[in-house]
């Protein structure tokens, strides 16, 4: 089940950057300001992909201010895009550190030990993300530990944990896509094709969620439906890993 891992903070998920302050009479809020200034820069630039860019520009901001929790958290965000999970991971906990009521990292956590197949630790992070009432996106951490659940074959859980994401926010199409996968598991083709057709709904571009669609109608035995479901996929995106998959399928179909 493909989760995209990404409901992580980017500046808490959600995330946000110049060099030292002309005059030291400004003191620490003028470099706390450019931090922020810098942090945001390198929000963007990780959103980019400019993955050099953005670590460069995020230790600018911790020159600035050097106990700026938010900047250890982007750090730690680029280190698990590129794969250095070890450094993302010291991030994060320092991230904590400074922060300990930081639900955000709490959740990018979590995220971190799923990419390392981690699932009960990952199940513990989100949950005391979940805690803290004062974590703005919690839809976020109930997907990810439902994608947990679902990998470690707790799939009751899973489906209650994508439901209650849901709850909270009826068109994460993330959520929907990953409950519809949790159905397929069950072979509950019916349920999952229903949900995938939801979560296409509100993300029409959604390319794993329609592929998948059109493997749930085929289990259901609805060939032709099936196959003008992956026509029309392949025929929108052109491109892409499931453009390829949709591909192989249909010469299957024919």
């Amino acid at each position: 089940m493909h989760t995209m891992n990404r409901f992580f903070h980017r500046s808490s998920l959600c995330l946000f950057l110049f060099s030292v302050a002309a005059c030291s009479t400004f003191g620490p809020a003028h470099d706390s300001q450019k931090a922020k200034v810098l942090l945001q820069l390198s929000v963007d630039q990780l959103q980019g992909r400019e993955y050099s860019e953005a670590l460069e520009t995020a230790f600018k901001a911790l020159k600035q201010d050097p106990n700026y929790e938010a900047a250890y958290n982007q750090l730690a965000l680029i280190y698990m895009e590129t794969k250095r999970l070890e450094k993302s991971e010291a991030a994060f906990l320092k991230a904590l550190e400074l922060k300990p009521a930081y639900p955000e990292v709490f959740n990018n956590l979590g995220v971190l030990k799923n990419r390392q197949r981690q699932y009960q630790q990952a199940v513990t992070y989100f949950k005391k993300a979940l805690a803290d009432n004062q974590y703005a996106t919690p839809e976020n951490a109930l997907t990810n530990m439902g994608y947990s659940y679902y990998k470690l074959g707790q799939l009751s859980q899973a489906k209650r944990e994508h439901q209650r994401a849901l709850d909270v926010m009826p068109q994460f199409c993330l959520a929907r896509k990953n409950l519809a996968d949790v159905y397929a598991k069950e072979k509950n083709y019916g349920k999952a094709a229903e949900s995938y057709e939801q979560a296409m709904t509100t993300c029409p571009l959604y390319q794993e969620a329609q592929y998948k669609l059109g493997l749930a109608l085929m289990k259901m035995g609805k060939r032709k439906v099936a196959r003008g479901e992956l026509e029309k996929l392949v025929d929108r995106h052109k491109t892409g890993p499931y453009v390829r998959r949709s591909s192989e399928v249909l010469k299957f179909l024919q």
